[in-house]
């Protein structure tokens, strides 16, 4: 059952002049399809006045369903000024909506946990996951975004814009040029035969200044071509499945450019069995990326099952114990996940039950590192200056130069992406570690 628009009437807050648009407050793309991708383009629940052409995106509460994902995710604009009541009770009915359009027999578990964010941008980059853009893909793409802005400002102003070019040449790579292309060939949809695509004018002048180099080549030993070949040749199944198992961190946007350039050169040269190798090969991929992404889902169906198992018992420590085997980088992703959306539903009770769960997880799994990492473990987590202090203190005994080397390593890897929030709490302890040194050597 599709859920259609709903007419709204609106005061533009520029002119004043008052006007209807088509309000969604449900996206079920299973049901309409073509709604993903119109979301992504920013087209669904826009409002522009047609008076004097101010508009933008509406505030309205938002469930998108994924039903081939598994993905049903809840936005509650906070300018709404809604209660936590008032959300629960709003998000609850609309969850209700998608789920009793669903049969019985076909509801999953993932209806029982639906997502939420806290943001627009947050919801686009949640799909945009699922859909497997990496978090670093996002990150890349925000900041072509930004460039391509920033270029438009200065098309018109030569030497401003040879600058930006020259400034940014490492940044102008094809997949750059590919997202370019893409935005001009929708604006181009949405433009009559006579108006200016300012996207593909861009394009064509930056086209000018600095050509596209082709992808480069793949990371690690093998280029993208050299991987493409290798598997090609590969007779046997279970050595196609352990070589391309190997080589899941290079099948990126990169890659399956470079593999359907070699298609399209195949089919403009007329080798049909090139092509069909090649077209077969990608299929091939796609599909194996599937059931890696299967495989995940069901991780995560099997964490939160253990979840709800443990919140059960009496000892949360004791539980975690008895299934220490189990308590894997998925359990705890899942486990933080369903605290953090407890936290946001101000249920605390439920959140503070969560977060002692993943206390005790966290200290089951530490039981069996060595002591140095499981003093840099707890370090990580701990809160400064207190805590971080206490840890110290108890711990004076590893307290050396080779711990804050690897102290160093673990924030590097921790730290990249973290928020500045983060990063100072985890240079403040750093200091204490290194204050504690010097006084052990004085």
């Amino acid at each position: 059952m599709a859920f259609p628009p709903v007419p709204s009437r609106l005061r533009c807050p520029n002119c004043e002049a008052s006007f209807v648009v088509q309000v969604r407050t449900i996206i079920d793309v299973g049901q309409e399809p073509e709604l993903k991708e119109q979301f992504l383009r920013g087209e669904v629940n826009r409002a522009q006045c047609p008076e004097c052409g101010a508009g933008g995106m509406l505030s309205a509460p938002l469930i998108y369903h994924d039903p081939e994902k598994e993905l049903l995710v809840s936005y509650m604009p906070a300018e709404l000024g809604l209660s936590s009541e008032e959300q629960e009770r709003t998000v609850g009915s609309l969850v209700n909506a998608v789920m009793n359009s669903v049969p019985a027999e076909e509801r999953k578990g993932y209806f029982l946990q639906p997502k939420t964010v806290l943001t627009y941008n947050g919801l686009l980059e949640m799909i945009l996951e699922a859909e497997g853009y990496s978090k670093e893909m996002l990150q890349q793409q925000r900041q072509w975004l930004g460039l391509i802005h920033e270029l438009l400002e200065a098309k018109d102003d030569e030497e401003a814009f040879g600058n930006l070019v020259e400034e940014h040449r490492d940044t102008l790579t094809y997949e750059f040029y590919l997202m370019l292309a893409e935005l001009a060939e929708a604006e181009g949809e949405q433009l009559g035969e006579d108006d200016e695509n300012a996207l593909a004018d861009l394009r064509d002048k930056l086209v000018e200044h600095a050509a596209p180099e082709m992808p480069q080549s793949a990371p690690g030993a093998a280029t993208a071509a050299e991987l493409i070949d290798q598997l090609l040749e590969i007779e046997s199944d279970e050595e196609w499945e352990r070589v391309a198992e190997q080589a899941l961190p290079f099948l990126d946007y990169g890659f399956f450019q470079a593999l359907t350039e070699l298609l399209d050169q195949a089919q403009d040269a007329g080798d049909t069995e090139a092509a069909q190798k090649l077209e077969r090969l990608r299929q091939r991929l796609l599909d194996m990326l599937d059931r890696q992404s299967q495989r995940y889902r069901e991780a995560e169906d099997r964490a939160s099952l253990l979840i709800m198992d443990m919140l059960e018992a009496e000892d949360l420590q004791s539980a975690a114990r008895e299934h220490a085997d189990e308590l894997d980088e998925v359990f705890f992703m899942v486990l933080a996940r369903l605290q953090q959306t407890a936290v946001q539903r101000n249920n605390t009770q439920r959140a503070e039950r969560l977060l002692r769960l993943l206390d005790a997880a966290r200290e089951v799994r530490e039981e069996a590192l060595p002591p140095d990492v499981r003093l840099i473990s707890r370090l990580l987590r701990a809160q400064y200056p207190d805590e971080s202090n206490q840890v110290l203190e108890d711990h004076r005994g590893l307290l050396n130069d080779e711990l804050l080397e690897m102290y160093d390593r673990y924030v590097e890897q921790v730290g990249e992406g973290a928020d500045e929030a983060v990063q100072e709490r985890l240079g403040q302890i750093r200091e204490q570690i290194v204050a504690k040194l010097t006084i052990l050597r004085a």
